[in-house]
């Protein structure tokens, strides 16, 4: 069974509040990467090369290493880890409401960014904290003149020969005509 988290006075897991768990830089302990570096410059965490598998991924992504039963990545399985309304439980933005009735971690009303966009996914925040510039925005391009598919001929279909029956009647069901 698993254990029952507990839960601290700003009404967060204790594990998880900022508030609770602070680092001098105003984050959440475990997730500065200044208090937690790796010799790549990263939160040492999420660091491939400090964390590896023998598949060279993340081992906490890998599927080989971490398999549920259903052969999904166990964390991210909905058979196992599942909520009443059949999503995975951390998806779920009826278990992890925000009050705008979104996915807490994605609203930008609960987590803005100075941009205006979801910390979570603003380029300009995501490349700031990496130390590195932004990258460009992407343009809407004209739309690419694609070649026309080749055209397959398709192999002739020859009719079944037709099968002459007798036409049914009960009394040749039965064996009365013969």
């Amino acid at each position: 069974m698993p254990k029952k988290m507990k839960r601290c006075s700003h009404g967060r897991l204790k594990h998880h509040c900022a508030d609770c768990n602070p680092c001098p830089h105003g984050k959440l302990k475990k997730n500065c990467a200044d208090c937690n570096p790796c010799p790549h410059s990263k939160l040492k965490r999420f660091c491939v090369d400090c964390n590896p598998c023998p598949h060279g991924k993340l081992k906490r992504n890998c599927v080989d290493c971490n398999p549920c039963p259903h052969g999904k990545l166990k964390r991210l399985c909905a058979d196992c880890n599942g909520c009443p309304h059949g999503k995975v439980k951390v998806n779920c933005a009826a278990c992890n409401p925000c009050p705008h009735s979104k996915l807490k971690r994605f609203c930008v009303d609960c987590n803005p960014c100075p941009h205006g966009k979801n910390k979570y996914r603003c380029a300009a925040c995501k490349a700031a904290r990496a130390g590195q510039p932004p990258p460009p925005r992407k343009r809407k391009r004209d739309p690419e003149i694609k070649p026309e598919p080749e055209i397959k001929l398709e192999p002739e279909i020859k009719p079944d020969p037709e099968i002459k029956q007798e036409p049914f009647t009960i009394r040749g069901y039965f064996g009365f005509d013969r």
